[in-house]
């Protein structure tokens, strides 16, 4: 009976451990921006202010190219908002690279006046330079439809940069 006990545990440790070895988790701080420069639009010195900046955390998890991620950010200026963007999708390494993309929902909670709670999918597309336990990156985030067809909508878009610390 001990020795069943023994199997068993064993068994049940055996999935924890290889996950342990694969499985990555970063956490840092990010920046975001309403990007005129991706969506074809004229750029507008003067008007760009903190209206169009975000900021906020990034939370990812990497297990071979599967990746998932969680990012939160608030924006304030005329409209003070909390957005939560939540994604799933491949990331590929190549060497001190990582390449991206994931998509998921996303929520918007506006305190001004706007109504006050959004929701919506995203697709986000993302390029990591690794730094040992640290990568810096850039992540493209726009509006994701599935109706009729499947469509990658480029009338909005958040550019952003963020710093993850991986453990």
């Amino acid at each position: 009976m001990r020795k069943m006990r023994i199997f068993f545990l064993a068994l049940t440790l055996l999935p924890a451990l290889v996950f342990a070895q694969t499985a990555q988790i970063g956490l840092g701080p990010a920046v975001f921006f309403k990007s005129p420069i991706l969506l074809g639009q004229d750029i507008d010195i003067e008007a760009l202010n903190t209206n169009q900046i975000s900021l906020g955390a990034d939370f990812r998890f990497r297990m071979g190219w599967f990746k998932a991620e969680a990012l939160a950010l608030v924006s304030v200026g005329e409209v003070h908002s909390v957005n939560m963007f939540l994604d799933a999708g491949l990331a590929v390494n190549l060497n001190l690279v990582t390449l991206s993309f994931g998509v998921g929902p996303n929520f918007t909670g506006n305190f001004n006046g706007s109504r006050p709670v959004q929701a919506g999918l995203n697709a986000r597309f993302g390029l990591d330079v690794l730094m040992g336990m640290n990568s810096l990156g850039i992540s493209y985030i726009t509006a994701f439809n599935i109706e009729d067809t499947i469509a990658i909508g480029t009338k909005t878009g958040l550019l952003g940069a963020h710093l993850l610390f991986w453990l």
